[in-house]
């Protein structure tokens, strides 16, 4: 861990808050790209970007991730963008961290594991699409993830 400073931050994801109430993803790729690329969906294409949202009633709770393809423009995000308007909000910027802090570590073990032990001895088959099964929610897993037929290669690719 003590090299990972000189590397950059571990990903590159921002947190944002105190969003001004009509804020889009939109809004935010035009704000935030003008200082490093947007990481983009596959899926989508759109820019990695989410904003929170309230369970019961869908409105945004004035919260944000946006994903940088270099993690050094994350940095560069929290230097540049902290305690600055944005569209008429003194908005806080800062880097974006999992809940568990060794969620990282452990998602690295557990894809190294996989070309030791064989995938089936880490989660009996069951083959999450985004990690392990056997274990309770991670912090990265979210509502509509989907039981992935070939873990391994999904695991490992992740991982890359």
């Amino acid at each position: 861990m003590a090299g990972y400073m000189s590397r950059g931050p571990p990903n590159g994801s921002i947190y944002v808050c105190n969003l001004p109430p009509g804020t889009d993803e939109t809004m935010l790729a035009e704000y935030f790209g003008t200082i490093g690329l947007l990481k983009k969906d596959k899926r989508t294409g759109h820019p990695k970007i989410w904003i929170y949202r309230d369970k019961v009633t869908d409105e945004p709770k004035g919260d944000a991730t946006v994903t940088y393809e270099d993690p050094h423009a994350a940095s560069a995000a929290v230097e540049w963008f902290n305690n600055k308007d944005f569209h008429g909000s003194i908005i806080q910027v800062h880097i974006a961290e999992s809940k568990n802090k060794d969620t990282v570590d452990n998602f690295t073990n557990v894809s190294v594991d996989a070309e030791i032990v064989g995938q089936d001895e880490l989660d009996n088959g069951s083959g999450r699409g985004r990690g392990r099964g056997d274990g309770p929610a991670k912090a990265w897993q979210q509502d509509g993830d989907w039981m992935c037929p070939n873990t391994r290669s999904v695991t490992i690719a992740a991982a890359m």
